[in-house]
């Protein structure tokens, strides 16, 4: 057994996984509508940390599922309604107000070979290969329809590390091999920014931030979960420590614990302040938010809101990307998750 009755239930305790969700997805949000409003960034997390904190948390609570339901058809089932059928209506949504906002006539728009490129590149997460439509947000400085999509391929890579990473835990019983991809993954990451740097190609940072690059990121959620007995025990003396190694990242050595230092520091709100664990009754529509928000931004700068009044375009951005989202969770993510079939053996993320 990978986890012994008692790391199972401390995991299952009363949490802020959905606080630390939403913050982060609001973070990616506000961040987008700096960037493509081409206004000054407000917000308080920086960089690439609210994407990691994402494949973090997935490390975490994916793996922990499939330990306790180690079965693969059922585990295949609960990631595919996950986060396919919300994605793949997204991406159809998307089409449709893009033949609203084109600048083509119907005909054009729904006989051009870009619209059906992007169909089919996006619905298999390839976003990169069409990230536009036709004739659609041609005005914008940036024409992309959906640049949160990006990620989706990652996070399905990610998924179909887990039976294997749980069948050499089974084997082992040793998370040294974690380790070892958990380096792999930073030596990897570290090529391609040195490429990148010396070269200029962008090639290079957008290979960079693919599957490898982020496996660090997803181990660190997995080793902390394998100790996470020692992990609670010690968590006030890993917190402070952790926001050290965080506030100081970019010195060299210092560098090479900032996913298991970002891991932490996650995992020890997460497990904290009991009194904002509350937010987690409200659902978990976080993704909704995701994947709705960066369309809505574009169609506003599209209509010129931005210029009449930026701080209304960011709020409008936040209420409408949050209604998409409760209603994403409500009516699709949450009835196809929570079925019989997906929830059997207890255990539902």
């Amino acid at each position: 057994m990978i986890l012994n009755d008692k790391i199972i239930s401390l995991v299952k305790e009363k949490n802020n996984f959905n606080l630390i969700r939403f913050f982060l997805a609001y973070s990616i949000m506000f961040n987008h509508c700096s960037t493509l409003t081409e206004s000054e960034p407000f917000w308080i997390v920086n960089g690439d940390m609210r994407v990691k904190g994402f494949f973090i948390i997935s490390g975490f609570l994916v793996m922990f599922s499939f330990i306790r339901t180690p079965d693969l058809t059922i585990y295949l089932r609960k990631r595919f309604c996950r986060i396919m059928p919300a994605y793949l209506i997204t991406i159809f949504l998307c089409i449709i107000l893009g033949s609203f906002l084109t600048s083509l006539t119907p005909i054009e728009y729904f006989s051009s070979t870009q619209l059906y490129q992007y169909l089919i590149g996006n619905s298999l997460t390839l976003n990169f290969l069409q990230p536009e439509l036709p004739g659609v947000f041609t005005n914008n400085p940036i024409q992309v329809v959906n640049g949160s999509l990006w990620t989706m391929k990652v996070e399905i890579m990610l998924y179909f590390t887990v039976p294997l990473l749980f069948l050499f835990l089974l084997k082992h019983k040793k998370s040294w091999f974690l380790i070892g991809i958990y380096l792999f993954s930073m030596l990897y990451s570290y090529l391609f920014e040195y490429l990148y740097d010396n070269t200029g190609v962008n090639l290079y940072l957008f290979l960079k931030r693919q599957f490898p690059g982020q496996m660090m990121y997803f181990c660190s959620g997995i080793i902390i979960l394998l100790y996470f007995d020692s992990f609670r025990k010690y968590k006030w003396y890993i917190f402070p420590v952790s926001i050290f190694i965080l506030l100081f990242r970019t010195i060299p050595g210092i560098d090479l614990l900032e996913p298991i230092a970002l891991a932490s520091f996650i995992i020890c709100i997460v497990y904290s302040f009991k009194w904002l664990h509350f937010i987690g009754k409200l659902g978990n529509f976080s993704y909704g938010i995701y994947l709705f928000h960066f369309p809505i931004i574009q169609t506003f700068i599209h209509f010129g809101i931005d210029k009449y009044h930026l701080p209304l375009t960011f709020i409008l951005t936040a209420v409408l990307s949050t209604i998409l989202g409760i209603l994403s969770w409500y009516y699709i993510e949450n009835p196809l998750l929570y079925t019989k079939k997906n929830t059997q053996n207890h255990c539902k993320y």
